[in-house]
C-alpha cells in the first residue's frame, strides 16, 4: 500500500471515529462508562470521588526556574486522571478535552493573559491528527477572560517524546527546540498550558523561548503534577 493512500485512509478513519464519537452517549473520560444525559462534559461520580486532587500543603510545589513566574495544577498524575489524559492523547479522545479543561478553570490567573499551548512537532500532530492541549486551550478561552493564539509558539526540533526519556534526559531539552513569534508575544503575560508537569523541562524550555521573544511573564498551568520519586 502506497504511503499517500495509507495516510488518506488514516485521515478518513480518524474523521469517521471523531464524528461517530460525537453521536455516542457521553462517557466518562477515565473509565469510559456512559454518563447520565443531565451530566455532560464531566466525570462519573465514582471516578470523580477518586480524583487525585493535589494538596500543596502535603506535597510541596516544585522549585521553579526564573523564567516561570507561577505554576499550578488541580491534580497529581495518578488514577483515574492518568487514564483520562491517556485517552485524550492517544485514543482519539478529542471529546474529552472539555471535561479535562474544566478542571483547570479554578486555577487560572484572574488577570487576562494570552494562552499558549505547549506545541507538538508538526510530524507528531499529523500522526495524532490533533493537538490535545490546543483543544483544551480553546475550551478555556470560551469560559474565561483569556485569549489564545495557536501559532505564537512552535516546536521546531523533533525529539523523542519526553515520556520515553529518563528524568536526566528530559532535563536536557533545550530552549532552541521552540521558537516564539515576537510580534505576538512581546510585552504579553503568557499562560503556558500543558497536560503534565514532571521535571518541568518542557515548561522551562518553552518559557525561555517566550521570554526571549519579549514575554512580560510566563505562568504555567497543567492538568497534573508528577512529584519527584513517583
Amino acid at each position: 500500500m502506497s504511503t499517500p493512500f495509507r495516510r488518506a485512509r488514516q485521515a478518513i478513519t480518524h474523521a469517521l471515529r471523531y464524528v461517530f464519537n460525537l453521536f455516542l452517549p457521553t462517557t466518562c473520560p477515565a473509565c469510559q462508562n456512559p454518563l447520565p444525559p443531565s451530566e455532560p462534559l464531566t466525570f462519573c461520580a465514582p471516578c470523580y470521588a477518586k480524583m487525585p486532587w493535589w494538596n500543596t500543603a502535603q506535597i510541596l510545589p516544585p522549585s521553579l526556574p526564573p523564567a516561570i513566574a507561577s505554576f499550578a495544577a488541580p491534580c497529581l498524575y495518578a488514577e483515574p486522571l492518568r487514564s483520562a489524559i491517556l485517552h485524550l492523547k492517544f485514543h482519539h479522545g478529542l471529546p474529552y478535552a472539555a471535561p479535562l479543561a474544566k478542571l483547570l478553570l479554578p486555577h487560572l490567573p484572574t488577570t487576562p493573559m494570552l494562552i499558549i499551548a505547549v506545541p507538538s512537532h508538526p510530524s507528531r500532530t499529523r500522526q495524532r491528527h490533533y493537538n490535545h492541549v490546543v483543544a483544551m486551550a480553546r475550551y478555556l478561552v470560551q469560559h474565561s477572560g483569556h485569549t489564545f493564539h495557536p501559532t505564537a509558539l512552535k516546536r521546531i526540533r523533533k525529539e523523542e517524546p519526553q515520556s520515553a526519556k529518563t528524568r536526566a534526559a528530559r532535563l536536557k531539552l533545550p530552549a532552541s527546540a521552540f521558537r516564539a513569534n515576537r510580534k505576538l508575544i512581546e510585552g504579553k503575560n503568557i499562560l503556558l498550558l500543558d497536560d503534565i508537569y514532571t521535571t518541568g523541562a518542557t515548561a522551562r524550555a518553552c518559557a525561555l523561548a517566550l521570554r526571549k521573544a519579549g514575554a512580560a511573564s510566563v505562568h504555567v498551568r497543567t492538568l497534573a503534577y508528577t512529584p519527584p520519586g513517583t
